[in-house]
């Protein structure tokens, strides 16, 4: 009896320092760092603007630069004088590192980021002119090519609603491509090289206008509320907080676009067609301002020039 216990504790302790010796020879996989943009100064190679006609549901895309077109803007329709929005084919740079960001190696933001590798969601804050943010997505990214989405926007222009956004794709700065272009979303017809960033010749910019009536059907309301434009896309009623606009020119004619975004005397976004000359002559009589957006009706407004 004594003699099968000892030869069971011996096979006992062969097989633990087996299993000790085995133990000891398992191979742990290192974690690997998960790839990432920051750190790596990016420079602008192409771009793409993805435009959806709200009231027809026509699909397009085009791109931002072409053979004569070396600038262009991420507002598509009245374009943003925002130094983030303003593009420059082979000469924009963008640069992440610890939560600053750094465009054109000489403007400065901070960015929070959301997610982690390739998968990772980045909003760069304070962008003038009221602190807003700009939200980014890696759409494609390797070691040598980043592809973002970027400036997704809804904008009325020519009395026609759109939906739009675009993708930059950057290389890695010192490397070279032939053709490094990202796939295109399904869905959308190429519409060729995007020509109409307007910028209107006459603007807003620096003036303030009194809303002197507005009629609602046929009940006139007096609200003498006044909008104070603080550059070519921001303006304010009675100094308040900032809201966005847009002053365009319409193709063909003498006549432009103007759309204010929650505008709050209105009761809303509103978009309508108005001659030059009651911009020159500062004095705006009795224009159509149509709801957009969400925004239900129309509204007849007259506004004066301080």
């Amino acid at each position: 009896m004594k003699n099968s216990f000892n030869t069971f504790l011996y096979i006992a302790l062969f097989y633990f320092s087996l299993l000790l010796v085995v133990s000891s020879c398992k191979k742990y996989e290192i974690a690997q760092p998960l790839p990432t943009i920051e750190g790596t100064e990016w420079v602008l190679y192409s771009g793409r603007a993805y435009v959806e006609n709200l009231d027809n549901g026509e699909l397009k895309y085009y791109d931002h630069f072409g053979s004569n077109r070396t600038t262009s803007n991420l507002d598509i329709f009245g374009g943003s004088s925002t130094d983030i929005d303003i593009l420059t084919q082979y000469q924009t740079s963008w640069y992440f590192i610890d939560d600053n960001f750094i465009l054109d190696n000489t403007v400065y933001y901070t960015y929070t980021s959301m997610g982690s590798g390739g998968n990772t969601q980045y909003t760069i804050i304070g962008v003038p002119p009221f602190g807003s943010s700009r939200n980014i997505g890696i759409s494609e990214f390797n070691s040598d090519m980043l592809t973002v989405i970027v400036y997704e926007s809804n904008e009325s222009y020519n009395g026609v609603n759109y939906h739009y956004f675009s993708t930059l794709t950057f290389i890695k700065n010192g490397t070279s491509c032939s053709n490094c272009v990202s796939a295109t979303f399904e869905g959308y017809s190429y519409g060729g090289i995007l020509d109409n960033v307007v910028e209107s010749t006459i603007d807003f910019e620096g003036s303030q206008w009194i809303i002197t009536r507005y009629d609602e059907g046929l009940t006139p309301y007096y609200p003498q509320d006044t909008l104070t434009f603080l550059s070519k896309v921001a303006y304010t009623i009675n100094g308040g907080s900032g809201n966005t606009y847009s002053l365009s020119n319409i193709t063909g004619n003498n006549m432009s676009n103007l759309t204010l975004y929650d505008c709050s005397t209105l009761g809303g976004n509103y978009s309508g067609s108005l001659s030059l000359s009651f911009i020159e002559a500062g004095e705006i009589n009795n224009i159509t301002m149509n709801g957009i957006f969400g925004t239900n009706g129309s509204v007849q407004v007259w506004m004066e020039e301080l």
